[in-house]
């Protein structure tokens, strides 16, 4: 884990100094568009939470990992079975956390239907756990990248 000073030691405090966690915290990981690759990808993210020391709550975030890799594996993989999922995990400053999945399809049919859908689909499932999702195509129109922003502390824990 990568951790920073947060005050510089006094010479005349006894005490140590406190430790925070560095901000801001990337991590990428290529897989392969398996259905292995969602596994790996939960044991990898729940680590990489772990190791950021991220404060939000670890286990919803991980689900959303487990629900893009499994979105892009059904509806990408068919199509692009040799293909590479790139999974970004980055901690901003403020907490927020940021999870992108990039696959090779430029296209996102339906995304709005996907997002608003009353039914239990990936999307819908990363929208309940408060994510705030996204997509767009790379620039050169090979591949999209699917985000989704989850804030700390979430909106719906202020509610409460």
């Amino acid at each position: 884990m990568e951790l920073a000073v947060a005050d510089s030691l006094d010479e005349c405090s006894a005490e140590p100094p406190l430790l925070r966690p560095e901000r801001p915290q990337e991590w990428s990981r290529d897989f392969s568009i398996q259905p292995e690759a969602v596994r790996l990808a939960r044991l990898h993210a729940r680590t990489r939470f772990a190791m950021m020391a991220w404060p939000g709550d670890q286990e919803n975030a991980t689900q959303v990992v487990v629900e893009l890799m499994k979105n892009a594996i059904e509806h990408v993989g068919p199509q692009h079975p040799e293909g590479q999922l790139v999974l970004d995990l980055i901690v901003a400053e403020d907490e927020t956390l940021l999870i992108a999945v990039t696959d090779p399809s430029p296209a996102f049919p339906d995304f709005l239907t996907a997002i608003t859908v009353q039914t239990s689909t990936g999307l819908a499932n990363i929208r309940e756990l408060g994510g705030e999702i996204n997509w767009r195509p790379s620039d050169d129109g090979d591949t999209k990248t699917v985000q989704v922003l989850i804030r700390y502390p979430s909106p719906a824990a202020d509610s409460h």
